[in-house]
């Protein structure tokens, strides 16, 4: 078959392995610019299937960024959830639990975590979309960033010539 002229917008290959007994595996993350070159945002899923302190210090982004809690087993996403969730946000660290389905935005610069996935029980499908091409975030003044791991078929750039 040849390759049409959209062919690069579309992303196949973004199943992750999990390096984490409470993350089920694989898990799907879209590395943004990396995989789709062009993309502004990046992408992760993944199934919380017993506690764990994700993050342990607070942190910002110089984008937008959307953190998505939802219960684990299809078809309803919803009454599935059984969980209990702590999370901080704000440079006074105000505490928020999270027990039920719930979507958070954090504006850009806003302070956030600890995220403490502190009782499953059920999994948990968690989403966070960060709108970068990369995940980068400061903390503690230092700026650090991740593109996940090579990924088998991850390409260089494409030039969009549409």
């Amino acid at each position: 078959m040849t390759e049409s002229r959209y062919d690069k917008l579309f992303l196949t290959d973004f199943k992750e392995p999990s390096n984490l007994s409470a993350v089920a595996g694989p898990q799907a993350y879209f590395r943004g610019g990396r995989q789709i070159p062009g993309a502004n945002m990046n992408m992760g899923w993944q199934l919380f299937v017993e506690p764990i302190y994700l993050e342990r210090e607070p942190h910002t982004h110089d984008v937008d960024e959307y953190l998505i809690f939802l219960g684990g087993k299809l078809p309803d996403l919803f009454e599935s959830f059984q969980a209990e969730i702590d999370f901080c946000i704000g440079e006074e660290q105000e505490n928020h639990l999270i027990n039920k389905p719930t979507i958070i935005f954090i504006p850009r610069g806003m302070v956030h975590c600890p995220l403490n996935f502190r009782k499953i029980d059920k999994p948990i499908l968690f989403h966070a979309i960060l709108l970068s091409p990369k995940f980068t975030k400061t903390m503690n003044g230092k700026e650090f960033s991740y593109d996940g791991p090579t990924a088998p078929g991850a390409k260089g750039p494409v030039k969009l010539d549409l």
